[in-house]
């Protein structure tokens, strides 16, 4: 449970972002912890045009950090930050890596079945992997 660090980036309205992602290879992380189900955020993190070491956490099916929502300086519901956490010990040399999308289940058999809509395949080599990282 040890702190790694905070997700810092440009912060951007979420019409912002959209437009952002539809021209571009982003590091966006849309602040929605207090959204409404199939609500949109009112805000995204940037990392790309600036952030901190946070935006080369790569993803993993099976990973040994976490994301949590953390309130530091007030309690406005909308601009949550977002910090790392350790799941385990990390050795040292070993990839740091968290989840890029912790709300989709893992399938409980061995092989996965990568949907159609899938945008991105994942590659972590887990034996948990889902075979895709957004759907």
């Amino acid at each position: 449970g040890e702190f790694v660090c905070r997700y810092t980036g440009k912060l951007m309205s979420f019409g912002e972002s959209e437009d952002l992602e539809k021209t571009n290879t982003s590091y966006l992380f849309d602040l929605d912890k207090e959204v409404a189900l199939g609500k949109n955020a009112c805000f995204t993190i940037d990392a790309r045009p600036y952030g901190n070491v946070s935006h080369f956490f790569n993803h993993s099916c099976d990973p040994n950090m976490g994301i949590w929502s953390v309130y530091i300086n007030h309690l406005d519901p909308r601009l949550h930050e977002l910090a790392f956490f350790a799941l385990r010990d990390i050795g040292v040399g070993e990839e740091v890596t968290f989840d890029y999308n912790p709300s989709m289940p893992h399938e409980s058999n061995t092989e996965t079945t990568v949907p159609d809509v899938a945008t991105f395949r994942c590659q972590c080599g887990s034996p948990l992997c889902r075979g895709f990282i957004f759907a």
